[in-house]
């Protein structure tokens, strides 16, 4: 009798063992990424892991859609009284992710907390233009602007967090709460972040219970853990020269549609070389777009004219280009002052990320300029190093990406004089009083058709300056197990829509 009882025991915990692991194996989503987001609070996130896993769990009073348009989330109406009074009514019966309802005042606390706060955010000069908000009632409120300021939906974009929190100074993973499909729950720098599914979301929890955003470096790890199927999704982080195997790889889906992620060089222009313009300008000349397109990027890219891509409302082609003429690029640093001694003219130090795809990158780039005398030397980094440093302005020239960009004040943060670190991410510090103006009139026009002409110019400005040179805007590449069903991938990147997805035995 007491053997039987041990028997049944047993059997029973096989079994109950087993039903756990098969229902691990079908509500967890493990996804790879290339590196360790910065921070996850959306007040202060900057790069694109932080950037687009936080939007997983927070969400704002108005959202992007695929398109571009900016349209209400936790907002249910925007009405535009004037060009400084917005008044916003809030979505009823919305819960953050530990049961408390959201309301006004976690709207207002929010935007505050950045307004008032010590630390640097995004969001910051974005929020120096509202004068005061006021409450009407807990779903009610009212931004009064000190002017008319254009970007301010864009701006409500921002993720909000609950009062309590986000008057907390001292706020940890732990206090991270939004409205989100999906709750951030456990971070280990350097190995991966844990979210699990949301109970209280508005939209009805997710049918993925557990996401893990496992953070794997290194590309050929990334595909070869894809391919055993402990990876089920990979977007924007396969290496181009793998996308026509993995085609062929029956357990898995391939999508390749265009983007709008932005790949340039950028300079420091206090740099006494390159703040000379023809310095910059024998650089983009020097640089062969369209074989690097072919052959390192296996087609997977389109050249790029600017930051904006063209699908969007303020895109111009109407810009200076700069096709591949390397004897144009010699003759440029001859103008300069800069003729060849020895081999070479000068140096320069290239930073970039020690991916193995940026690094191929670089290093054809710094051939290239190498074949028109200027000698680079190239320094590939760890993700966070090489992202701190360039948000100090610690380099010669780098190589980054925009990724996802919608707003045309993109040009504001990157180009304006008033943008140098820490306030924007005018990193290169190039200063132009015609840019400032163009700049700073546009994001005062609330309709897009007299902005139009402005942003033209904006566009013709940096294009002549160089601040950047264009290189490509990169395909979206998503490659995902066909256990995966019902995750429409987003223009640019990213992982919204994950919460209508779900997972087959």
């Amino acid at each position: 009798m007491r053997l039987y009882l041990k028997i049944t025991v047993l059997v029973f915990i096989l079994l109950f063992s087993s039903c756990i692991h098969k229902d691990y194996k079908s509500s967890t989503l493990v996804i790879g990424i290339e590196g360790s987001p910065t921070n996850l609070d959306p007040r202060y996130a900057t790069d694109a892991f932080s950037e687009q896993i936080a939007m997983l769990s927070f969400n704002g009073l108005m959202r992007y859609t695929n398109n571009g348009r900016i349209v209400p989330d936790l907002a249910r109406a925007i009405n535009i009284k004037n060009n400084t009074t917005i008044d916003i009514i809030l979505k009823r019966n919305i819960r953050f992710q530990d049961g408390t309802y959201f309301s006004a005042a976690d709207v207002a606390a929010t935007i505050n907390s950045i307004i008032h706060g010590k630390e640097y955010s995004p969001y910051t000069e974005a929020f120096l233009h509202i004068k005061y908000i006021s409450i009407s009632n807990p779903f009610n409120l009212v931004i009064h602007l000190t002017e008319p300021y254009a970007p301010i939906l864009s701006a409500l974009t921002l993720g909000i967090l609950p009062a309590k929190y986000a008057e907390d100074k001292n706020i940890t993973l732990k206090n991270l709460i939004g409205t989100g499909p999906y709750k951030l729950v456990d971070y280990r720098q350097a190995k991966y972040v844990k979210l699990e599914a949301n109970k209280y979301y508005s939209n009805g929890k997710p049918r993925i219970s557990t996401l893990i955003f496992k953070i794997i470096p290194n590309d050929l790890t990334r595909v070869l853990e894809l391919e055993k199927g402990s990876i089920g999704l990979l977007v924007n982080s396969v290496p181009p020269d793998s996308v026509k195997s993995l085609m062929k790889v029956k357990q898995l889906k391939v999508i390749v549609g265009a983007g709008n992620n932005y790949e340039y060089v950028g300079f420091n222009m206090r740099d006494p070389l390159l703040k000379i313009k023809k310095v910059r300008q024998a650089i983009a000349y020097a640089i062969n777009r369209n074989d690097i397109i072919r052959y390192v990027l296996f087609n997977l890219a389109e050249p790029a004219t600017g930051i904006l891509p063209p699908w969007n409302w303020a895109y111009t082609s109407d810009v200076d280009i700069y096709p591949y003429e390397p004897s144009k690029a010699k003759s440029l640093l001859d103008q300069a002052g800069y003729p060849l001694n020895h081999g070479y003219r000068f140096t320069l130090t290239y930073k970039t990320s020690n991916n193995p795809l940026s690094v191929r990158i670089a290093q054809t780039i710094a051939y290239e300029l190498g074949q028109i005398g200027i000698k680079i030397i190239l320094m590939p980094y760890e993700w966070g190093t090489f992202y701190n440093d360039i948000r100090h302005s610690n380099f010669q020239m780098y190589s980054l990406r925009w990724v996802g960009v919608m707003d045309p004040d993109i040009f504001y943060y990157a180009f304006d004089s008033k943008s140098v670190p820490p306030y924007g991410a005018n990193r290169g510090y190039y200063i132009n009083p015609d840019m400032n103006q163009l700049l700073e009139t546009a994001r005062t026009i609330l309709k897009r058709d007299k902005a139009l002409a402005l942003y033209g110019s904006v566009q013709r400005l940096a294009a002549k300056d160089l601040p950047y040179v264009s290189l490509w805007y990169m395909d979206d590449i998503t490659v995902m197990n066909r256990r995966l069903h019902n995750f429409i991938p987003r223009r640019g990147g990213g992982y919204c829509g994950i919460e209508k997805a779900y997972l087959s035995d």
